[in-house]
């Protein structure tokens, strides 16, 4: 995970393992990463989604993402991308631009 204070040179977040999971919980970001398989604890952090040091946020594993975290994430152009434990990708979600401008009528 992402050292406090250190700038991720790739911007990607990788959560990978058992039980991983991207939530929010009090306004902030929760990403928790799987559990290790020697100390058997999991890593943590909580980030505002401006402060977040990365544009993309992969979850490789059996794990959960809310749907509010997808809204807010997204919305930020944070992209989150699922893959299977062998790092194929099952889904990406993006944000997806909206335009209010009607598109001109073809002529026939």
């Amino acid at each position: 995970m992402t050292l406090l204070g250190k700038h991720n040179h790739y911007n990607v977040k990788l959560l990978r393992g058992y039980g991983v999971s991207i939530r929010l919980k009090d306004n902030r970001v929760c990403l928790e990463n799987g559990l290790d398989i020697l100390t058997g604890k999991r890593e943590t952090e909580e980030w505002l989604v401006t402060e977040i040091p990365c544009e993309i946020v992969v979850i490789s594993g059996n794990g959960y993402i809310t749907t509010d975290a997808i809204r807010l994430l997204t919305s930020k152009n944070i992209n989150v991308l699922l893959t299977d434990t062998y790092g194929n990708l099952i889904s990406s979600m993006n944000y997806t631009m909206t335009s209010n401008t009607a598109h001109p009528e073809r002529p026939d």
